[in-house]
């Protein structure tokens, strides 16, 4: 019924302009990127069933699409060449060959002839189209050998003018394809691009769809006549005798407090708007830097500068109750001046060095196993370095504060585990590369230390393989007391765990579709429950669990009534607002909390989805003020953050 109900809302639109299903996209307000691609508006839509009535979930949405224009300008601007299209005669397999052939491949042309214009997807490219050699059939049955430019003219009196540039070869079945100058085509309009976007092209789309909440609103609700969304008029909707509101619901959600956050001596940070100021705290657990060290891959910097900068962390390390010995800094390709390793590694990047960061944390973390911070150069300000200064304090196991709420401090009473589980699969279009599962567990007292540990699975498979010994190797460190074992090592040394188990695990997946809540979820907490604990020889009962579903790849959007009951500066609704009533899900405990501060465009709260809840007893209450208290739990922010640490955590062990 649902799915009828979406066929019958979003088929005019889509049958008027490009789509992905859920999503219709226009070109009006569209930005050209560059490098062949554009991006259009558009709106998303869907049904949604709620409690005594059913919703219609509508947001603005954006869409890369491929430039429409004559073939050999696109290609051009792909490569970022400004010249003759002679620019275009490129042998197979050279560094351009093979650009133009990713970026074009699957891509629908037209191709002008002078009675006809036909489309036809692009399979490959070919060198020197216009010299294609092939043997054409004659109406007495003979071949005779021809080439691609004579063909033309002779068939169709088109003399190609750039016979030695790169074609396109179109499937044509049988194991035979067709060869097509490119001069002759012209790239077809209304065409996503559903590969991954260039890294710079990444920031751009994050500009192109950020708005204030008032003016995202605007957008979709629409001026007085405004008829995109044609509710009034699609067919579909006025044969199926359907009415839909044209006025946003209005919901009555509340507002949590926020828990308190502890620093040394336990002394409280003051929390606004889900942030907090360190300037004047000593960290609650700080650690000491026997040994550090810098690298410069700027290459810019004076070392003057780059001295003024690590006094300047350094004084904020000690100001914030860190010990830390002098500095060596090392210039890249230099050899290390130092006596013995570091325990931290400081790299300093250029502007715009991100495969530089990534080959810094493979060598770190996989090769060298040292601890690494990035940080950017030209910046002394005293905020920047306390940032920096907390997340070295946690990468060296320090603590840097400790959140307290009724509800949380209940929760840790007795011995616990908070879990945290997501699947990162491989990009679109990528093909051959396995998904990548990650569980992140807490390992103190506290709940804001985590271990990690990672599996590779089959390609696109949601449901983690391994969970449970996963679940069991963490049992391993739960009894060890230690937080890092290998798996290996943690079975030979325990085998079969005999012992006291934690009395509580707090399980938050991330990733899970609607469709996925029976089958996957369900599945995975039997991995905990059963196939795990039984594997254990315990002396007490087992530990309750509570698997709670964390879903950020939404389209609700909450907007405040009036000015006043929002944040001043964003415009969002203030952090802890948690709403439930009125969209709830009829099938499952769910809310909607956004827990942290909005600083650019309109927030996205998460939807919390209660599948098994041993802990609670589906008392929903304590289990939103747990799950807003772990959102202030991540250890490199003085912010709170928008899904709970848990969750956050397994972002860092997915390398897609």
């Amino acid at each position: 019924a649902l799915n009828l109900l979406q066929f019958i809302i979003r088929q005019a639109p889509n049958l008027k302009y490009p789509n992905n299903g859920r999503a219709y996209f226009t070109s009006g307000g569209s930005k050209d990127l560059r490098g062949g691609l554009q991006l259009f508006r558009g709106f998303f839509q869907s049904v949604r069933p709620a409690i005594g009535r059913v919703l219609v979930n509508v947001d603005i949405s954006a869409a890369a699409m491929y430039k429409p224009g004559p073939f050999m300008d696109i290609a051009l601007e792909v490569l970022n060449i400004r010249g003759n299209a002679r620019a275009l005669s490129y042998k197979k397999h050279s560094k351009e060959w093979n650009i133009l052939s990713q970026f074009f491949r699957n891509v629908l042309v037209d191709i002008k002839l002078p009675k006809k214009t036909v489309t036809k997807k692009i399979v490959g490219l070919v060198e020197a189209a216009g010299r294609f050699p092939f043997t054409q059939e004659q109406e007495d049955g003979s071949s005779l050998p021809t080439t691609v430019a004579d063909y033309y003219y002779k068939t169709y009196n088109i003399r190609l003018s750039f016979p030695d540039i790169i074609g396109i070869e179109l499937s044509r079945g049988s194991g035979k394809n067709t060869v097509i100058p490119a001069e002759l085509c012209t790239v077809a309009a209304g065409q996503r691009y559903t590969r991954k976007l260039p890294q710079n092209m990444t920031s751009m789309m994050v500009d192109f769809s950020k708005f204030r909440p008032e003016k995202r609103l605007e957008m979709i609700v629409g001026q007085k006549g405004d008829r995109t969304l044609e509710y009034a008029t699609s067919p579909y909707i006025q044969d199926a005798g359907m009415e839909i509101s044209e006025k946003p619901i209005t919901l009555q959600g509340q507002l949590l407090k926020p828990p308190t956050i502890f620093y040394g001596k336990k002394q409280p940070a003051d929390v606004n708007n889900g942030a907090w100021n360190i300037t004047r705290q000593h960290l609650h657990s700080p650690e000491t830097i026997r040994a550090w060290a810098v690298v410069d891959y700027s290459l810019r910097l004076d070392q003057n500068v780059i001295k003024a900068f690590m006094d300047t962390l350094e004084q904020c390390c000690t100001a914030r109750g860190m010990e830390a010995c002098s500095l060596a800094l090392v210039s890249a390709g230099a050899p290390p001046g130092y006596n013995k390793p570091p325990e931290i590694v400081l790299v300093i990047l250029p502007q715009s060095a991100a495969d530089i960061r990534q080959d810094v944390k493979r060598a770190g973390d996989v090769t060298l196993g040292v601890s690494t911070q990035c940080v950017f150069s030209g910046r002394q300000l005293d905020q920047y370095c306390n940032n920096i200064a907390i997340k070295i304090n946690a990468r060296l196991t320090g603590v840097n504060s400790i959140p307290s709420s009724p509800a949380y401090d209940w929760f840790t009473k007795e011995d616990f585990i908070f879990l945290g589980a997501d699947v990162g699969h491989p990009g679109p279009g990528v093909q051959n590369k396995p998904s990548v599962a990650s569980v992140v567990f807490s390992y103190d007292r506290h709940g804001v230390k985590y271990s990690a540990t990672s599996r590779v699975q089959q390609p696109r498979q949601e449901r983690i393989g391994e969970l449970g010994p996963m679940v069991y190797v963490r049992v391993a460190f739960w009894f060890s007391g230690q937080s890092n074992y290998h798996l290996q090592d943690a079975i030979t040394r325990y085998g079969k765990v005999n012992g006291k188990a934690p009395r509580k695990l707090m399980f938050f997946r991330d990733g899970l579709s609607e469709g996925e809540y029976a089958g996957v979820g369900e599945l995975e907490f039997q991995d905990i429950k059963g196939s795990v604990w039984a594997e254990v020889k315990l002396k007490d009962p087992p530990p309750l669990i509570t698997y709670l579903i964390v879903g950020k790849r939404h389209h609700v959007r909450f907007f405040p009534t009036n000015s006043q009951d929002g944040d001043r500066k964003s415009g969002n609704v203030q952090a802890g607002f948690v709403a439930s009533e009125g969209i709830a899900n009829p099938i499952a405990k769910d809310f909607y909390l956004l827990s942290h501060g909005g600083i650019l465009g309109t927030s996205r709260p998460a939807h919390y989805i209660v599948l098994k809840d041993e802990i609670f007893n589906f008392d929903i209450r304590p289990i939103q003020e747990v799950a807003y208290t772990l959102c202030h739990a991540y250890v490199s922010a003085t912010r709170s953050v928008s899904i709970p640490a848990p969750v956050y955590c397994t972002y860092f062990c997915i390398f897609y």
